[in-house]
């Protein structure tokens, strides 16, 4: 088995890492091809597999990870060309092969011509937005899920009978691409101006989830289940077990959004005429996505700040954060401000 599209360099640090069980590499170069760190979970949709066995017949293709299948949705409901060929490149990434494959941009093309003809046969009435968009308007029930109708059905009654706020909507979370740290600080940062406390929160949020996260909130709140979900966030030590907030991180911040946000960050630059604030904002989200444990030191946070700066400005601020004891992140960005 052969992992042509990465260096094989590459494909063989991170795999004696596993050896090693080097979880710090393992998190900083993952490796989209790794079975072990994106292995498939659950069955694909019937998307994937018709192009899996377009691409299997056609191609010297093995193996594929969850990482795969992320990227082909990405791509097949992907209107803009651009952003369709960059999803496609790093769903080729994720991919090994039996001996040598066709050249990289044969292949990318290939893949273009397959998902076009594809698209004339689909849904004509299920677009990108309807599969992953992130609706603000406030939930409705759901006939076709009983489960979905209860939650909501007692969320409008606490909801008058304790005559709450909702002035703010709230999000609806479904998983798939979407991302459980923004939506989860969405939902606090709603919350917050409805004026929710955290028991209100932990009430109601089951009612802002669909489709597979629904149904893993009902279980683990179950009250046969052992370490239930019981509260929205853990206030001693020892609850993130019964906490809402750390075990909906734990479920829905998966290897797969890790990887990405990991090669976000080291493709992210301050671009042309962009004003640092900007930047920053973004560097600071993929940061807290990426450590959301807050196990980062504050010399790699500058690194991945300080990194893609524009040159005439780098050098300034390196000269003055020189003369800064123990600096932190912060001080780096008020420095470049």
């Amino acid at each position: 088995m052969g992992d042509y599209l990465y260096l094989p360099q590459q494909s063989e640090k991170h795999f004696a890492a596993h050896n090693k069980n080097d979880l710090e590499f393992i998190e900083l170069n993952p490796l989209p091809s790794c079975l072990i760190c994106f292995s498939v979970e659950e069955q694909s949709n019937r998307q994937f597999q018709n192009f899996w066995n377009w691409f299997l017949n056609e191609h010297s293709v093995e193996t594929y990870t969850a990482y795969t299948i992320y990227y082909f949705d990405q791509a097949y409901f992907e209107d803009n060309f651009e952003e369709r060929n960059t999803n496609i490149n790093q769903l080729l990434f994720s991919t090994t092969f039996e001996q040598q494959p066709p050249d990289f941009k044969y292949l990318n093309h290939q893949i273009h011509i397959w998902i076009a003809a594809h698209q004339l046969v689909k849904n004509p009435f299920e677009t990108k937005e309807e599969k992953h968009s992130i609706q603000t308007v406030t939930p409705e029930p759901m006939a076709q899920d009983p489960i979905q109708a209860n939650i909501l059905a007692a969320l409008q009654g606490i909801q008058t009978a304790l005559g709450q706020r909702n002035n703010t909507p709230l999000l609806l979370f479904r998983g798939d691409a979407q991302d459980p740290i923004e939506w989860l600080d969405d939902f606090e940062r709603a919350a917050t101006a409805n004026q929710y406390d955290d028991e209100y929160k932990f009430q109601i949020v089951g009612g802002y989830l669909q489709s597979s996260p629904a149904t893993w909130f009902s279980q683990e709140t179950d009250a046969n289940v052992d370490q239930r979900i019981i509260k929205w966030m853990p206030t001693n030590a020892g609850e993130n077990n019964i906490s809402f907030t750390t075990r909906f991180e734990n479920k829905f911040r998966t290897p797969i959004l890790i990887s990405k946000w990991h090669m976000e960050l080291e493709r992210r630059t301050q671009g042309l005429g962009e004003i640092v604030t900007k930047y920053v904002k973004a560097i600071r989200k993929l940061i807290k996505c990426i450590d959301s444990r807050r196990n980062w030191t504050e010399k790699q946070k500058i690194h991945s700040f300080t990194k893609e700066l524009r040159t005439n400005l780098s050098y300034a601020f390196w000269s003055l954060l020189a003369l800064k004891d123990n600096p932190t992140i912060d001080m780096a960005i008020k420095l470049a401000q």
